[in-house]
């Protein structure tokens, strides 16, 4: 009976034994597989890491490698070789609605006398557009900025500095000056009869032309209108626009006279919907408000000299100061430089760093130093 007890007794150690004996193997090949399994998942994950990188790097190289439009950022399949051409549009409440002006790339706002305000039309294409206007007169500055962009200015008179193609109050002259003026190059515009007849409107507020018209006026007056290697305003593009700003859901432009341009920001088309004189801007040839990608306000230091009829006023617009730009209901403080009258503007952040424009069309006013814009 004793041998039996003892046989047992080995019998359970050795059972034990061998389950101890198990249990460590089957954990030491679960801790082998977990390893393995985390070495995996690290390896995944560099390999993830690395192919984001080289997604990122391509996503960078193409978006290099993209032909753009100078002006609005549109992807072309050729270098873009057209000119420019600067079409001066009444902005005063009497002379609304304009029409064509939807048509444009750019579109610049600066106050003229008086708190009244007139815009300057950029457009790179005028083959399908329809009438322009009203068309008004020029002023000094507005000589400067089309100039900075090669642009033959169509207009209609204009104070007496603007005729004699000054940029300044001193006298400097801009040299081979591009322009078309209606006082002796009538039969490239017309009058709206209807407007004066009928509607209630001043002369003033009834010329207009046409793109047919203005396309025609440049080739009779022998202004090019190809650029053999294209055109570069130092303006970059991107589809989407990244700031590290404040919310600018509405942004109000403020000039000296007291005429404010007022942009609200439309999620749906990703774009500013301009409004002034407490009423929609509206391109009447259209129908539709006017909407904006980018807006940019460039702030100046801003003078009056009077000249036995108006305080005419006068803007530093070359060398450099501050300003702002909103996108997708973003602004951010920025920069802007030009070296001359016959340079472009250009534009940074703070920090240098070239500033990025969202595709589109672009409003740009120039304002005051003492005006800043308010948002919110």
């Amino acid at each position: 009976m004793k041998r039996v007890l003892a046989l047992l007794l080995v019998l359970c150690i050795f059972l034990c034994a061998c389950g101890k004996e198990k249990e460590t193997e089957d954990s030491t090949t679960e801790v082998v597989a977990s390893d393995v399994v985390e070495e995996s998942s690290v390896a995944l994950v560099e390999e993830s890491s690395v192919v984001e990188e080289s997604s990122s790097e391509i996503v960078e190289e193409v978006e290099e490698d993209l032909i753009r439009h100078p002006l609005n950022g549109e992807v072309l399949e050729e270098v873009w070789n057209g000119r420019a051409t600067a079409v001066m549009i009444n902005n005063l409440i009497d002379a609304l609605p304009q029409y064509g002006i939807s048509e444009a790339d750019i579109i610049y706002e600066i106050e003229t006398e008086g708190g009244i305000t007139r815009l300057l039309a950029l457009f790179s294409d005028l083959t399908d557009v329809g009438s322009i206007g009203p068309v008004r007169s020029s002023r000094t500055f507005y000589n400067s900025v089309a100039t900075s962009f090669d642009a033959p200015l169509i207009h209609c008179g204009g104070s007496g500095g603007a005729i004699k193609a000054q940029y300044v109050d001193n006298g400097e002259q801009i040299s081979n000056w591009a322009h078309i003026d209606q006082r002796y190059n009538g039969e490239y515009f017309f009058r709206d009869t209807d407007r004066y007849d009928y509607q209630g409107y001043a002369w003033e507020h009834t010329l207009f032309t046409t793109g047919e018209m203005v396309l025609e006026a440049l080739s009779d007056n022998g202004y090019d209108t190809v650029y053999e290697e294209g055109a570069d305003y130092s303006l970059q593009f991107a589809e989407k626009v990244e700031l590290d700003g404040e919310k600018a859901e509405r942004v109000v432009v403020n000039f000296n006279g007291g005429k404010t341009t007022t942009m609200t920001y439309d999620k749906d088309s990703g774009k500013y919907a301009a409004e002034q004189y407490g009423d929609i801007h509206l391109d009447a040839a259209t129908g539709e408000g006017m909407k904006y990608r980018n807006v940019i306000v460039v702030y100046a230091e801003q003078w009056f000299v009077y000249d036995g009829v108006y305080n005419r006023s006068y803007y530093d617009i070359i060398g450099s100061g501050t300003g702002h730009f909103a996108c997708d209901g973003k602004i951010v403080p920025i920069k802007w430089s030009r070296d001359s009258v016959y340079d472009e503007f250009v534009y940074t952040l703070e920090d240098d760093t070239p500033l990025t424009l969202g595709v589109g069309n672009s409003y740009i006013a120039v304002v005051s130093n003492n005006c800043p814009v308010d948002f919110e």
